[in-house]
């Protein structure tokens, strides 16, 4: 392996523990909807944040709808569905770096490795459940006022949880083919 593959992959490395300790503090965001609920202006606030976007046709949210919004429910969606993407994100980091740092030492058929194949799989699973509850407290938002939340992965809609399903499946599949990969060569190597 070259020194400057080595250098890259050590770069990388160094990003994901950065990344991590980033998306801890993220754990803090999420809890900042609770302000507006218990002030009473959840609804405004919404109504007036620039990560939501109107859906066409739709010029007008009535004082009734912003009066029977259900301001509990739509917090506490975001912020289980917040915490679990974030939760998934740091364990997608931390298999990464696992991965890296294999490939960095060149023991490409380490046993670590599959634990964190397993690891992005299982992120992946808790991403889907992620999605659900986001995109359930999304959906209150577009049933209410017509608006789409655009705030990027905290956006997530039903379509997101369904790419997460074809994403855990290419991360099932390679885990399994991995672990397949690994048991042939230990074979292999009882049988020299």
């Amino acid at each position: 392996m070259s020194k400057w593959l080595k250098f890259g992959i050590n770069c990388v490395i160094v990003l994901g523990r950065i990344s991590i300790v980033f998306a801890y503090l993220l754990i803090i965001l999420p809890l900042g909807n609770f302000y507006p609920v218990i002030k009473g202006t959840l609804p405004k606030t919404i109504l007036h944040n620039d990560n939501f976007l109107l859906l066409p046709g739709k010029h007008t949210v009535t004082a009734a709808a912003m009066q029977s919004f259900p301001s509990w429910p739509y917090a506490i969606l975001i912020l289980i569905g917040s915490i679990i993407l974030i939760w998934a994100i740091i364990k997608h980091l931390k298999a990464l770096i696992i991965i890296l740092t294999n490939l960095r030492d060149a023991d490409y058929f380490a046993v670590t490795t599959v634990g964190a194949l397993k690891q992005l799989f299982i992120a992946r699973i808790a991403m889907i459940i992620g999605d659900l509850f986001l995109a359930s407290g999304n959906q209150l938002t577009r049933s209410w006022f017509y608006l789409v939340n655009n705030d990027g992965v905290m956006g997530a809609t039903w379509s997101s949880a369904v790419a997460d399903v074809w994403m855990a499946i290419f991360f099932g599949v390679i885990y399994v083919a991995y672990r397949y990969t690994l048991t042939l060569k230990a074979e292999n190597d009882l049988t020299i």
